[in-house]
């Protein structure tokens, strides 16, 4: 298991990231770290001579927030009463992070992955590194990074309910926008909207900034590089199977049994899902915005992503040009 190797899952918040990430850990040899740098933030400016040592910080993250995600799956590297072990374990400091005090002091407690032997690859998850992810991709050829992108409205969709049902820490004091709104604000006025008429702007056209401002910049960096490989949400829900097969193939990883059963287990559920849920019915999740967001909150959003080099990947937003 080596820094060099690794394989790293970013894109925007709300855009399958989670999803696709558990793809990748459901294979037999991948040991998974979920979003490490919001516990271990990246240094600004991060240089190529510190990016190894902050991979194998993250690596050795063995904090709850970054080694409990469920679902867990039998690894190669892991036997089968240590993955049961570990899982309690997993269980009990989350629970014990919710409770008061002396109790929540053990919800910091480190969770040990019990192998048995090194993990042959590791698996990151970030949607906060796309810039950072430009910079792997270009120091170290062996890593493999998979983008994803999802269609804007679609994005929007869900970071506006995930935002009224107060699921998001605010990013900025004094406004209700659950993302960097300076960053967005900055991008909007390099396009020629200064910051009046951004803050005039409703809230879905806003959040369509956002999604420009992180996807636009990250997309011209990274698919230029051979070890980057660029995959479309609504693909990966419509051919789950076909996509993941890619997905492997391109991580050098080999299909298999178990990820097939996920990929297949996670994609056909029916009923509710929840709001982080990675069990859910794939093809609904993709296109339930066009039932459930406005008719101006969509326009607010095309009105945004119609001009973005990105929209050439939806149809429908190149026909609303």
């Amino acid at each position: 298991m080596t820094e060099s190797s690794v394989i790293l899952i970013v894109g925007a918040p709300r855009s399958g990231t989670t999803w696709l990430a558990k793809i990748v850990d459901s294979h037999p040899d991948v040991l998974y770290r979920h979003e490490p740098d919001e516990t271990l933030p990246s240094p600004e400016p991060l240089t190529a001579e510190a990016l190894q040592p902050l991979l194998h910080r993250w690596i050795a993250d063995r904090g709850a927030r970054t080694v409990s995600k469920r679902p867990f799956f039998p690894k190669s590297f892991q036997s089968g009463w240590a993955r049961g072990l570990r899982a309690l374990f997993a269980a009990s400091v989350s629970a014990a992070s919710r409770m008061p005090a002396p109790f929540a002091a053990l919800g910091h407690a480190s969770i040990p992955d019990l192998l048995s032997r090194p993990a042959p690859r590791v698996a990151i998850k970030s949607v906060r590194w796309a810039m950072g992810a430009a910079l792997l991709a270009r120091t170290m050829p062996s890593s493999r990074i998979v983008f994803i992108l999802r269609h804007p409205c679609g994005q929007v969709a869900s970071v506006m309910r995930g935002n009224r049902q107060r699921r998001f820490d605010l990013k900025t004091e004094g406004t209700d926008m659950p993302f960097d709104e300076a960053a967005a604000v900055a991008f909007a006025a390099a396009h020629g909207v200064d910051d009046p008429t951004f803050q005039a702007l409703p809230d879905a056209a806003k959040y369509a900034w956002s999604w420009r401002a992180f996807n636009e910049p990250a997309y011209a960096a990274l698919a230029v590089q051979p070890n980057v490989h660029v995959v479309l949400y609504e693909a990966l829900c419509t051919e789950p199977e076909e996509m993941s097969r890619r997905i492997l193939k391109f991580a050098d990883l080999d299909w298999n049994a178990q990820t097939l059963d996920f990929v297949s287990r996670s994609t056909l559920h029916q009923g509710p899902a929840g709001y982080y849920a990675i069990f859910r019915d794939a093809v609904a999740a993709a296109e339930n915005w066009r039932k459930t967001m406005s008719p101006n909150d969509q326009a607010a959003v095309r009105s945004v992503a119609a001009g973005s080099p990105l929209a050439r990947f939806w149809p429908d937003l190149v026909m609303s040009t």
